[in-house]
């Protein structure tokens, strides 16, 4: 445990802040007599003045507290170290490996001009073995040829970890897209189920009005009452939709903002058979709270299964039953079918799927003996 806090702790720090932890590392291992063996290339043994080695092992060191954000210049600055130290001849010890650790780093964080990079690299590599070939060194082809393996690794090393950090970037894009694509559907799911079960109690209402006798003053103000509230009520929820939304930038993948609502199913179907609809509620079992998302996902299937049978089926009684068990709720909201159909186009029952299978529920709607069916299981538990 205490290693693993160490290890999250570390991780938290800055980039540069961790990369200057190591380069000063190095530079101590360099510095201290701790008989380190280094990277030595040319074999030229001089005898150069003793503040050469300490100056060159800062060289080849500090600046891969930079490695990560001017990848480019630190392996111009530690190559350019690099090669003095090998050309006067100066042992600097672990600090020679700073040259590789600054190829891997331009391999893994190099942005712009790659390609030059590369070539510029071979190149200077090159123009220090002739250098060398030129300064006496006792090297062979089979030594220039294999050293320059040796310095394709960690700039291969670094070539792969980037490839693997585009691809985890690409794939947070794509989730990120999702997220959105996802939290998009829902408000839209959320704006038919506000709009279309409103409007449509308006609207029946509103024609019902046409049917009062022209002497029923207090049928009229009724009428207009209840329209006017079942107005207040979708504006109330649209501005709950619009509130969610300015407070959730993001949606997780797989899930449905939980959005406030305007009460459980009873108060949905007593909001309706205020206005006069034929509707009728029963629960059965002990009734138990849902979690916010099923309870959401309830409230948004009984106003669709109720706007449906408004539209297709009006004036026709509708029935709503919820069963409570030990293992599931059960939600069933059943309307005589009229004309003899069943077929209810729109989006309305494709929504209702989508949504009760995100919270881990079932839905089943149709045609069952002369009525039309929606049901919606919820195990218990199912929240996802």
């Amino acid at each position: 445990m205490r290693f693993g806090s160490t290890t999250s702790r570390w991780s938290e720090q800055p980039v540069m802040v961790r990369d200057a932890i190591g380069a000063i590392a190095l530079l101590a291992a360099a510095l201290l007599p701790l008989g380190i063996p280094g990277v030595e290339l040319g074999e030229l043994h001089r005898s150069p003045p003793e503040w050469a080695g300490p100056v060159l092992a800062v060289a080849q060191t500090l600046p891969l507290t930079f490695r990560r954000v001017r990848p480019a210049f630190v392996l111009l600055v530690v190559g350019a170290a690099f090669t003095t130290a090998q050309l006067s001849g100066v042992d600097s010890g672990p600090a020679g490996l700073g040259v590789l650790v600054a190829l891997y780093s331009t391999g893994a964080y190099q942005e712009l001009h790659r390609a030059i990079v590369a070539v510029a690299t071979v190149a200077a590599y090159v123009l220090l073995a002739l250098a060398l070939e030129g300064s006496g060194s006792p090297e062979r082809l089979v030594d220039w040829v294999t050293f320059s393996l040796v310095l394709t690794v960690p700039w291969t090393a670094g070539l792969l970890v980037r490839h693997r950090l585009t691809e985890q970037d690409a794939r947070e894009a794509a989730a990120s897209r999702e997220a959105v694509r996802r939290a998009k559907d829902a408000l839209a799911r959320d704006l038919h189920d506000v709009v279309t079960h409103h409007i449509t109690a308006m609207v029946v209402q509103s024609e019902s009005a046409a049917y009062l006798g022209r002497d029923d003053l207090a049928g009229r103000d009724g009428t207009l009452e209840v329209v006017g509230r079942t107005g207040r009520q979708a504006l109330q929820e649209l501005r709950s939709l619009l509130g969610a939304l300015e407070q959730t930038t993001t949606t997780t993948p797989g899930t449905l903002p939980v959005t406030p609502v305007g009460g459980d199913v009873r108060t949905v179907v007593e909001q309706l058979a205020a206005t006069g609809y034929p509707v009728r509620f029963t629960e059965l079992g002990e009734p138990s709270e849902p979690s916010a998302p099923v309870a959401t996902t309830l409230h948004r299937v009984s106003q669709e299964a109720l706007t449906n049978a408004m539209k297709h089926a009006p004036g026709e009684q509708v029935t709503v039953a919820m069963t409570h068990t030990a293992d599931a709720i059960e939600l069933l909201v059943e309307n005589r079918i009229r004309g003899g159909t069943a077929d209810i186009p729109g989006r309305g029952l494709s929504g209702m799927a989508e949504r009760v299978a995100l919270v881990g529920g079932t839905l089943r709607t149709g045609p069952v003996d002369g009525l039309f069916r929606v049901a919606a299981v919820f195990p218990r538990g199912a929240s996802r």
